[in-house]
């Protein structure tokens, strides 16, 4: 173990460190109750063995300090000449866990480090555990909030995270937009190179979204099928139709070939563009309706761009 020995007295501190170092145990030595707390949090240790007659402050301060100042139990054995209950009851009560008297009788002092090491192992266990369910329900907790083939934000995610931007921009009257894309012509591009090739085009365009919006404040989702979407916070009509036309060119620059598509033989995409400064009590759907209704417009441009969201476009689906 990694034992913390406190004592002010030079010799009995040294002739101790000595025992539990030929015991196989590793020592730091403190002569204060100050240098103790100093030594703790770097040294870590598995075991404190601490006097109680010590100028500044005595082994109950220091204890009852250690127990405030660090949550996690580590055990604390008492060392004193003094036998009398009410010292022992005091240690106890100071956040200690068992009392050795001066001088420390070897066949006791093995004893009793035999069974903090007993205690120490299953600390130890049950760190390592606590830190093994940490990382599963991390991992759970990725698996529901992202998608198992792109790797980008899922529906459900990208929902809830769309409802928290409108209650925070709302409630500070700042603009926002909504990106949502398709993907020109897929249908004919799985037909044709296979739903494999398909995947793996999808899983490029979501990489490539990724690396475009990183920033705080900025999500990437796939919608559905081979839709996508992205969040703006922080983002005007003007700065929300920059980010579409970044995103045009970067998936253009990919390069992906598609022979059977109807206006490039590269993937493209169609965007639907949609700015609003919300209330806070806006809806994702009606983010999304809109969206789609400029989505929609888009396709109906000729593909491979974007368009930006007007209340006309209401209208104009009604009389179609």
């Amino acid at each position: 173990m990694k034992i913390l020995l406190v004592d002010d007295v030079q010799m009995e501190r040294m002739q101790l460190a000595i025992r539990l170092k030929q015991l196989g145990h590793v020592v730091e030595m403190a002569e204060s109750g100050p240098d103790a707390l100093a030594l703790y949090p770097e040294f870590q240790p598995d075991l404190v063995l601490l006097d109680i007659t010590m100028p500044e402050m005595d082994g109950f301060e220091v204890s009852s300090k250690i127990r405030e100042l660090y949550p996690e139990w580590i055990p604390i054995i008492f060392l004193s000449g003094h036998d009398a209950p009410e010292i022992i009851a005091n240690a106890i009560e100071s956040g200690g866990d068992d009392y050795l008297i001066k001088p420390v009788d070897k066949l006791v002092l093995r004893a009793k480090l035999t069974a903090m090491q007993r205690i120490a192992f299953m600390r130890n266990q049950l760190n390592k555990k606590t830190a093994d369910l940490a990382r599963v329900n991390q991992e759970l907790e990725k698996l529901a909030s992202e998608d198992g083939l792109t790797k980008v934000n899922n529906r459900r995610n990208v929902d809830k995270k769309l409802k928290e931007m409108i209650s925070v921009y709302g409630r500070h009257g700042v603009p926002m937009s909504v990106i949502l894309l398709d993907v020109d012509f897929f249908k004919l591009y799985n037909d044709n190179y296979g739903h494999i090739e398909g995947d793996q085009c999808l899983i490029q365009i979501a990489a490539t979204l990724k690396e475009l919006f990183a920033r705080n404040g900025e999500v990437v989702g796939r919608y559905g099928g081979e839709e996508f979407v992205i969040i703006l916070g922080h983002s005007d009509a003007y700065q929300a139709e920059l980010h579409a036309q970044r995103v045009k060119e970067a998936i253009l620059a990919q390069a992906i070939s598609h022979e059977h598509s109807k206006v490039a033989n590269v993937v493209t995409v169609s965007q639907g563009v949609v700015t609003i400064q919300p209330s806070g009590r806006e809806t994702p759907d009606q983010f999304y309706h809109m969206a789609d209704r400029a989505l929609y417009q888009a396709k109906h441009s000729g593909r491979n761009c974007y368009a930006l969201y007007e209340p006309s476009m209401e209208q104009q689906d009604i009389q179609e």
